[in-house]
């Protein structure tokens, strides 16, 4: 029974008014179901292998079918962990495909609870000299791609009335970034996404929530030495991150403990967005 806070008198007494919870906060993903698309780029496969650390069976997917190789040692890594996965590759902005792929999911590894989005197309080039088809290509896969992995997850996770979707983004969705115009427009797109959905889902039993990486070693705009180097320049750590380092927060969106988070971004981006 809660005590009137007029009965603790003093600071020290607040714990008569609000008793501490005696359940744990549970952030084990045991008996999920995980689909991580862009397991070919470090991120994704970093979150895939630890959706498994954490308990879950989890789809290994690249988002192209060239890079089928990448998936399934993504998978065999998730196998080896104790897991059970597979392997795919799809078209990622083939809408049939995502189709069959969900269904595939749910036919062999028995259901679809998580969804994590890591795609990523950078494109480092001042508009003058973008050209229209690639700016198509660079919506169509980093915000097309991730609509119609939401879209085609989402069927069973609406009838099941239970799913958690996290979108990677990097921090060109929060900040602008000279000659990158239309990667920093397609990563935003895909943050207000996350948003609009969160609120759309909200009493369906769906949370909609982003993870934001810092700039990654070896990922998108830092593969050129000339931009990691400046990139270090501007962070306080001095160095990019390691993929292992930013999918924590990724973790705990997927598990029961952040049942009441949606819409929200948590960003992991060794203090970036704090520069003024």
């Amino acid at each position: 029974m809660v005590v009137a806070w007029q009965g603790a008198r003093h600071l020290q007494d607040w714990h008569l008014a609000y008793p501490l919870r005696r359940d744990k906060m549970d952030v084990s993903l045991k008996g999920k179901v995980a689909l991580v698309m862009g397991v070919e780029n470090g991120v994704g496969r970093a979150l895939a292998v630890a959706m498994a650390e954490a308990g879950a069976d989890v789809a290994c997917c690249a988002t192209r079918p060239s890079l089928e190789v990448a998936a399934q040692s993504c998978a065999n890594e998730v196998w080896a962990l104790g897991r059970r996965s597979l392997g795919a590759a799809v078209t990622a902005t083939e809408a049939h495909e995502l189709e069959a792929l969900v269904d595939k999911v749910m036919a062999e590894l028995g259901g679809l609870h998580i969804l994590v989005n890591a795609h990523d197309l950078p494109l480092a080039l001042p508009l003058e000299e973008t050209e229209p088809h690639y700016l198509r290509r660079v919506l169509a896969d980093n915000v097309e791609a991730v609509y119609l992995a939401i879209r085609a997850a989402s069927r069973p996770m609406l009838a099941q009335g239970y799913g958690r979707i996290i979108n990677v983004v990097p921090l060109e969705a929060e900040r602008g970034l000279a000659n990158a115009s239309a990667y920093c427009a397609a990563k935003a797109a895909v943050l207000n996404l996350t948003r609009a959905l969160a609120l759309e889902w909200a009493r369906r039993g769906i949370t909609v929530n982003a993870l934001g990486c810092g700039w990654i070693e070896g990922e998108g705009l830092a593969q050129s030495p000339e931009a990691k180097a400046a990139l270090e320049r501007y962070l306080p750590y001095k160095r990019l991150a390691k993929p292992q380092e930013v999918v924590g927060p990724a973790v705990y969106l997927a598990s029961e403990a952040a049942g009441f988070i949606t819409g929200h971004v948590i960003w992991v981006d060794g203090g970036a967005l704090s520069h003024i």
